[in-house]
């Protein structure tokens, strides 16, 4: 096979879908020797820093802004994959819900949700612009569809009509760092810089409208007005506007920003628990990532985090409810026997979670895709 992936959401600061790119553009080549892999990648500033080697790899790095490129392939269907990289593929893999113009290669999309299309006046810019209106039509006209779990599969099947046989489940799986324990010192120096101690509810992700943060900010001062020395809600990757400083009640809340794999590990180590209680998810990576790190998780029960979670998570069934999330969060925090008792089944769990697995399961797709 001659194979292009779209691994530009690898680039910089990589959240679910560049880790979920990124993860497969190292093990695809190196589960598959006789195939070749051209990694695209394109961006006015930016340089891919974490590009992976091999015999059967190339890379082929433009100085094309991602916003005039996404434009173009997006609205024009233009320019083809195979002019861009001067030479022709037997398929092109796009990491999300929207096709890579190509001339003959067979194409597949990955479609990570459809909260987009459910609820598009809770996206905005070039979500809002392009994936709702165009999700659909891309669905039909792609060769495959590749989804991270059985949720967003019959989504995707009864949503966008799209026949199952076209759609292949390939779940996401963890970096080997979570798997690592950090050391004290590399713990300590993380809790220092951040001006943080032991204990705190750790939540990991962005801050889009789905996540449904204003109703967890809230439950957690809840939370914080009825237990004694409430720990700190500590938000990876939101910006400055979540984070409070000390509050009334010993309440505090603080924004680290983004952060680097290793640190976010560093910083599961020395929490409670994670808490996700998002409104959709297509598979919730942090849920995953906690459960290999021995972290208890709370996480809302609809869309796929109760799929990915299975019994090794305290599920809020409202995510809407905030005192449902106050009631989540006591269970962990205030119980001790109910935390280890997650963190033993989030361990045993995490061991369906494997890159190589996926990449397997990616590649069997592609053939069924190109004998069909």
């Amino acid at each position: 096979m001659k194979v292009a992936l779209d691994v530009r959401p690898a680039l910089s600061r990589p959240t679910g879908v560049g880790v979920y790119i990124g993860a497969l553009a190292e093990a695809l080549p190196r589960l598959e020797l006789g195939s070749r892999f051209t990694l695209f990648t394109s961006s006015l500033r930016e340089r891919w820093s974490k590009a992976p080697g091999g015999p059967n790899v190339e890379v082929v790095d433009l100085p094309i802004p991602v916003r005039v490129l996404n434009f173009t392939w997006n609205r024009l269907s233009w320019p083809a994959i195979e002019d861009l990289c001067g030479r022709e593929f037997d398929l092109v893999h796009s990491p999300h819900a929207l096709l890579t113009p190509a001339r003959r290669a067979r194409r597949v999309i990955t479609i990570h949700d459809l909260f987009f299309f459910k609820f598009p006046e809770m996206t905005e810019a070039e979500i809002r612009r392009d994936y709702a209106p165009l999700v659909q039509r891309n669905a039909s006209q792609a060769d495959g569809i590749l989804c991270p779990s059985e949720h967003t599969a019959r989504e995707v099947e009864s949503l966008l009509r799209v026949p199952r046989d076209k759609i292949c489940v390939t779940p996401y799986a963890v970096d080997q760092a979570f798997r690592v324990a950090p050391t004290p010192g590399e713990v300590g120096a993380l809790l220092c810089r951040l001006g943080l101690s032991r204990g705190g509810i750790l939540y990991v992700g962005s801050e889009e409208k789905r996540k449904n943060l204003p109703r967890l900010v809230a439950a957690y001062r809840t939370l914080a007005e009825r237990i004694a020395d409430p720990p700190p809600l500590v938000m990876v990757g939101p910006g400055e506007s979540f984070d409070s400083g000390v509050e009334g009640r010993g309440a505090r809340i603080v924004s680290t920003g983004y952060l680097e794999t290793r640190e976010i590990r560093a910083l599961m180590s020395a929490s409670q628990c994670l808490v996700l209680v998002s409104l959709d998810e297509g598979f919730g990576l942090p849920v995953v990532e906690a459960m290999t790190a021995g972290l208890p998780v709370v996480c809302s029960s609809g869309s796929s985090l109760a799929e990915m979670a299975g019994p090794a998570a305290e599920l809020v069934n409202d995510p809407l409810d905030e005192e449902a999330i106050v009631q989540g969060l006591s269970r962990v925090i205030e119980d001790g026997e109910r935390a280890a008792e997650l963190r033993a089944a989030g361990l045993e769990r995490s061991r369906l979670f494997d890159w190589d697995r996926t990449a397997a399961m990616t590649l069997a797709f592609y053939r069924k895709v190109l004998g069909s």
